[in-house]
C-alpha cells in the first residue's frame, strides 16, 4: 500500500531534524488511524541525559535518523510496505472518531 495520509496533532514543529521528536498520526485508506512518536537517536539521549533516568521507553516510538518530512514519510512507507505499522503504531481508531468534523479518508489535508 503506498496511499497515507499524516496528520501532526500538535502541527510540525521540529526545531532541530537531528535533536527532536514529533507525534504523528498515520491515515489509511481503510479509515484506521494509528498513532507514533518519531524521535531521533541524540534527542532520546539528551532526555535520558536532562531526566537522569536509568531508561527511556515511550509507547509508540519509532527511531528515525532525522525528522525531514521526507525522511518521516519514507519510513511510514517502508513500515507498510513490511508489513510492521500495526504493530509498531498504536491503532487509535476511525477517521470520523479522530478527526470529528471529517467522516472519510479524501476528505483528510496530509501534512506531508
Amino acid at each position: 500500500m503506498k496511499d497515507f495520509k499524516v496528520v501532526f496533532p500538535s502541527g510540525y514543529n521540529v526545531n532541530d531534524y537531528y535533536n527532536d521528536n514529533i507525534d504523528l498520526n498515520i491515515i489509511l485508506p481503510t479509515g484506521r488511524v494509528f498513532f507514533a512518536t518519531f524521535f531521533t537517536i541524540l534527542n532520546i539521549n539528551n532526555l535520558i541525559e536532562k531526566s537522569k533516568e536509568l531508561y527511556f521507553w515511550p509507547t509508540d516510538m519509532i527511531i528515525v535518523r532525522d525528522l525531514k518530512k521526507e525522511t518521516i514519510s519514507s519510513v511510514i512507507f517502508r513500515m507498510i510496505d513490511d508489513d510492521y505499522l500495526e504493530s509498531a503504531c498504536s491503532d487509535i481508531g476511525e477517521i470520523h472518531e479522530i478527526f470529528p468534523s471529517i467522516e472519510v479518508y479524501h476528505d483528510i489535508v496530509s501534512n506531508i
